[in-house]
């Protein structure tokens, strides 16, 4: 059930910030993109739970973002990443005001060097731990 909620939420949130969101192997997401801007999101990897019946669950997310990256000079390719940086930034903080979220931390975001397809498309990567009540 919280490995639901906490999909559902990010889902909800990488709408809002007008990504085509999906969840996928981290092997398959470049094979995938469907339309730009993208938001791909591993499935969840558990790492630890406190309590039986009530308690917390913590999971390590990554997401990924990317956008169509080609025709821009160095200057708007630079502009392109802060901006993703910060709807990063900004999805994370939401995420721990959403219900039954207790903390998100270890929060790291670095943009993707390699590139994910033939056409030019800008990445960047945040990773997580989101700490989760039951």
């Amino acid at each position: 059930m919280n490995r639901t909620l906490l999909r559902s939420a990010i889902e909800g949130l990488v709408s809002r910030c007008g990504y085509h969101f999906q969840v996928n192997d981290e092997a398959c997401y470049p094979t995938t993109v469907c339309r730009y801007p993208a938001a791909f999101m591993s499935q969840p990897k558990f790492v630890r739970m406190e309590g039986r019946n009530h308690g917390r669950i913590t999971y390590n997310i990554t997401l990924r973002f990317a956008r169509q990256g080609a025709k821009l000079a160095p200057q708007e390719r630079n502009s392109a990443l802060e901006e993703m940086e910060q709807q990063m930034i900004e999805l994370f903080v939401e995420l721990s005001r959403g219900e039954k979220i207790a903390v998100v931390e270890n929060l790291t975001i670095a943009p993707i060097a390699e590139a994910i397809d033939a056409h030019g498309a800008l990445a960047m990567v945040a990773q997580a731990d989101v700490t989760t009540i039951f």
